[in-house]
């Protein structure tokens, strides 16, 4: 599968939420001076997930892309959701490649387009149905190990709009989408889709301090959505805080993640139930949900 990247050995998602509970139990009960962690279901996804992680090359219809995933693929029995990735403009997925491996550490596939120009979506559905092809591959290392009813689309800036596109041209096959600094409809060179026919669930994120991404477009886009949505932006980040190591926007991507394709309950409790955690996050604002199961 090509160049191995670092590995790493990760707390379990297990012990991470006794750790959490832990927490809470010393504070409540006399602990010493422990104070818990308010915001702990975004603490747990902010954190690198169990799975030592293998990086790779593959060409798909002429075009270049890169795969994250976990290296001992199906161990455990285990079936991994797909992801599909697009990059802002003039970008590669080595931009973003600390936010792709976190996700791979977490158990997803991730095949991520190396294309500067992935608004049109086309890279990234091409990407997502050629994962989708390699499960039933014989002499695939992918073989039988694939979760195809899984696949989810995510991108950032010009990548966000693929995503879009993606999706809604996936005939179903992308159930969940998420978007990272959607610019505005006037920024756009081709043209803007409408979500109202979109069934897949969606997350739009964006920063405060994004120009390109402002939030009354981000509402417009929210309002269009018939189904189940969410949205949300980071305080004080920019339109291109995806590019960071360790960014602050990974943890609730990867909960969102968790939640719509592996059936994470601990993840449900960022953005469904009674009480959403992400809209009580100080480190966020403008937080909405609608229709989520």
């Amino acid at each position: 599968m090509g160049r191995v990247a670092t590995s790493h050995v990760p707390r379990p998602a297990a012990l991470l939420w006794v750790t959490a509970l832990a927490v809470l139990l010393a504070a409540c009960c006399g602990g010493g001076n422990v104070i818990p962690d308010p915001y702990f279901i975004e603490t747990q996804y902010q954190t690198p997930g169990s799975w030592a992680v293998t990086t790779g090359a593959v060409t798909v219809s002429g075009g270049a892309y890169t795969l994250y995933r976990p290296t001992n693929l199906g161990a455990g029995g285990v079936t991994h959701p797909i992801l599909t990735w697009g990059n802002g403009t003039g970008g590669t997925s080595s931009d973003v490649a600390d936010t792709l491996n976190h996700l791979a550490s977490w158990g997803f596939v991730v095949i991520a387009s190396d294309s500067g120009t992935t608004g049109s979506g086309v890279e990234m559905l091409a990407g997502a149905n050629y994962m989708v092809s390699e499960n039933t591959n014989a002499s695939s290392v992918f073989y039988q190990k694939l979760n195809t009813a899984k696949v989810g689309a995510l991108g950032t800036s010009q990548g966000a709009g693929g995503a879009l596109n993606a999706t809604l041209n996936s005939n179903g096959v992308i159930k969940t989408a998420l978007t990272i600094e959607l610019p505005d409809p006037g920024w756009w060179s081709t043209p803007v889709p409408s979500l109202t026919t979109l069934t897949a669930s969606i997350f739009f994120i964006r920063g405060t301090a994004d120009f390109v991404a402002t939030e009354s477009a981000a509402q417009n886009w929210y309002n269009q959505v018939p189904g189940a949505a969410a949205k949300a932006a980071r305080k004080g980040t920019g339109h291109n805080e995806i590019g960071k190591t360790n960014n602050k926007l990974k943890g609730y991507i990867t909960a969102w993640m968790m939640y719509t394709l592996q059936g994470d309950t601990g993840a449900r409790g960022a953005f469904a139930g009674a009480a959403p955690e992400i809209n009580d996050n100080t480190a966020w604002q403008n937080q909405a949900e609608k229709n989520l199961p």
